[in-house]
């Protein structure tokens, strides 16, 4: 570990050795942290903006892989390409993220194992907007450890010089990897269209299968094989007198194999296979102080898992209606005023997990006060009625002060998060369950947290960024599953005699205390050379009661570094992505489960720019071939080559 660190510290302090002449400015990209657009640095938040030329340029192939080299965030992934990953935000569980495109909210009702479903191709993406810390008085109760909000060329209408602009990505590589990342915008008067597609496709590596020596399974061998495809499909334009409209639809493939995704059983030969629809839309109309809209998204999911091939599939279908009414009043240049509505209706038919609904409903009030030039607050409050919880009320607040190229920031709010259709009921309709499964429990309290973060940013000789946060989570009744004897489980019947299961309960309380810092340093020699450089920290620690064993809650690295290079050469481009994790070694021979202390693994990406237009590349995914897991049985990708094209026309 040791020298894994001195390897990735002295990459970057020797990129530090040069002059720089380009400068890194105050942040003033607009930002939706709370529903009130505002200058990022003037939210009191720590924010992280991604734009649409980084997406494109970093070794990666989805949005979740470009969130591990940042501050804070940490994944959990069972394997790369977005095939499924866990997202957590400070210390988190990946069900307390909250997950945006276009202001409507994509977290799954099924469970949020799928959250990372994202259903926009990258180069539908105009930026990410990630806002650590909780948002619920905005946006829901389940944003405990912050939001990931994509937002669309369409959406937000990115001017074009042109009337049509095409851009993406086509590429091959080991294993019969197929990459396809394109989309399309038309511009016309006042309207814009777009549409989008994106595949991931490859037969996967091949893996000696434990099951077979255990005596459960007839094959050898098996593949992580994986096909993952999605098209969309946008438009939005101005209707005259303030009227503003918008429109998105689209379709999302997976099928994988899902083996030792979620459990630790020797029958377990999983695949998956998952369908979704998605529609959402926003009318908005605006005239002198007033802001009036109405979004609104329909989800839904069909999934079929094939535990075994001996035993029935399970399958199970959700939808889910979200709508948000929000009318903004700038009281005047200091004082802006907003309130709104917000209901989400979510359904499930399952054959294992039977017939639910949930239906909750928020009201909410944002004040937004700038008090000088120099400082700025925003004060939210949230009443939310759901028929998990009755109903919570939810604060929020944060401070901001500026000097100069110092920004200071702090803030505080509560969250609360029902149990989703998983947590309470999987497993419950499948007669004499084996050991080792997730079992749910109807009887789940929600969730409750409050939050505290202190922190701030300093640009420093116009060329380098340095940001430090300071975070605290309080939570109790936090829901994970616990290993479990059947003889202490009284509210389900279908298990078997004196066998052990991963049963959801609630543990009385938890705390996690964090640091997360990010240094970022910009060079140009002779504006024909040009030098980013971005190093991100981590440190998380977890508490939860003595003797609880979790399987999700502590599922984080202790330490996480994220370093990102990016060197441009007349027309040379090489791209770098590292991350080095240390946490806590988890072995369960069975599986041939093995989750390292410590592992390093970097992304390398070499491209040319051949005209304007096309760059070729050649990119190499692990390149130090680490062989790591990060849930138990889940191998992720060893070296894996793959050649293609960037075009942006």
């Amino acid at each position: 570990m040791r020298k894994q660190l001195f390897i990735l510290l002295a990459t970057f302090f020797l990129c530090q050795t040069a002059s720089a002449q380009d400068s890194l400015q105050l942040d003033q990209v607009v930002v939706t942290a709370t529903r009130i657009p505002t200058a990022s640095y003037k939210t009191g938040r720590s924010i992280s903006i991604i734009t649409a030329e980084e997406l494109r340029e970093l070794p990666i192939t989805t949005v979740d892989e470009m969130l591990r080299y940042l501050p804070g965030i940490n994944l959990n992934s069972r394997n790369d390409f977005g095939v499924q990953s866990d997202i957590g935000i400070r210390g988190s569980t990946f069900s307390q993220v909250l997950i945006l495109v276009d202001n409507v909210r994509v977290n799954d009702p099924l469970t949020a194992h799928f959250n990372n479903n994202i259903p926009v191709p990258l180069a539908e993406i105009a930026q990410v907007e990630i806002i650590r810390g909780p948002a619920a008085a905005s946006y829901g109760s389940d944003a405990v450890g912050g939001i990931i909000h994509i937002k669309t060329r369409t959406y937000l209408a990115e001017a074009m010089e042109k009337p049509v602009s095409t851009r993406g990505n086509v590429g091959v590589g080991k294993h019969n990897l197929n990459r396809t990342d394109l989309g399309v915008n038309l511009q016309k008067n006042n309207w814009q269209f777009s549409t989008a597609y994106k595949s991931n496709i490859a037969d996967g590596e091949t893996y000696v299968n434990p099951n077979f020596l255990a005596g459960t399974d007839p094959d050898s061998l098996y593949q992580n094989f994986f096909d993952l495809r999605t098209i969309s499909a946008a438009v939005a334009g101005n209707i005259g007198n303030g009227w503003r409209v918008y429109g998105r639809v689209g379709y999302d493939y997976r099928d994988f194999n899902a083996k030792y995704f979620y459990t630790r059983s020797s029958f377990d030969e999983s695949e998956e296979t998952v369908k979704s629809f998605w529609s959402q839309g926003e009318i908005r109309y605006q005239k002198n102080r007033h802001e009036v809209s109405l979004n609104g998204g329909y989800k839904t999911t069909n999934d079929l898992f094939v535990f075994n091939p001996l035993f029935t599939p399970n399958e199970h279908d959700t939808k889910q209606i979200f709508t948000n009414l929000l009318h903004s009043f700038k009281i005047n240049n200091q004082i802006t005023l907003a309130s709104g509505v917000q209901l989400i209706d979510k359904k499930i038919n399952s054959t294992d997990r039977g017939d639910h609904q949930n239906l909750s409903v928020g009201i909410y009030s944002i004040l937004s006060y700038a008090w000088s030039e120099r400082w700025q607050t925003h004060v939210s409050l949230r009443a939310e009625q759901d028929e998990n919880f009755g109903w919570e009320i939810l604060p929020q607040a944060s401070l901001s002060y500026r000097q100069n190229g110092f920004v200071f920031r702090t803030s505080y709010g509560r969250s609360v998060r029902a149990a989703d259709f998983t947590e309470r009921f999987i497993s419950s309709q499948i007669p004499d369950l084996s050991p080792g499964r997730n079992v749910g429990n109807p009887d789940l309290k929600a969730e409750s947290s409050h939050s505290f973060d202190l922190g701030g940013e300093y640009y420093f000789n116009k060329n380098g960024l340095f940001s430090l946060t300071g975070f605290y989570r309080k939570s109790s009744n936090l829901i994970d599953y616990s290993l479990r004897n059947s003889a202490t489980i009284t509210n389900v019947k279908n298990l078997r005699e004196d066998a052990d299961y991963f049963y959801a309960d609630n543990l009385s309380s938890t705390s996690v205390i964090g640091l997360e810092t990010l240094v970022k340093y910009r060079f140009n020699w002779n504006n024909k050379i040009d030098l980013n450089t971005q190093l991100a920290y981590t440190w998380l620690k977890t508490e939860a009661e003595a003797g609880e064993l979790s399987k999700y809650i502590a599922n984080h690295p202790t330490h996480q570094f994220g370093l990102t290079l990016d060197l441009r050469a007349y027309d040379f481009q090489i791209t770098s992505a590292t991350s080095l994790s240390t946490r806590q070694n988890e072995l369960v021979e069975s599986i041939e489960g093995d989750i390292p202390n410590d592992y390093l693994v970097t992304h390398l990406k070499f491209g040319y720019k051949l005209s304007s237009v096309f760059t070729p590349y050649v990119e190499i995914r692990n390149l130090t071939n680490t062989n790591y897991q990060e849930i138990l049985g889940a191998n992720l990708p060893r070296r894996w080559w793959n050649v293609g094209v960037n075009w942006n026309w």
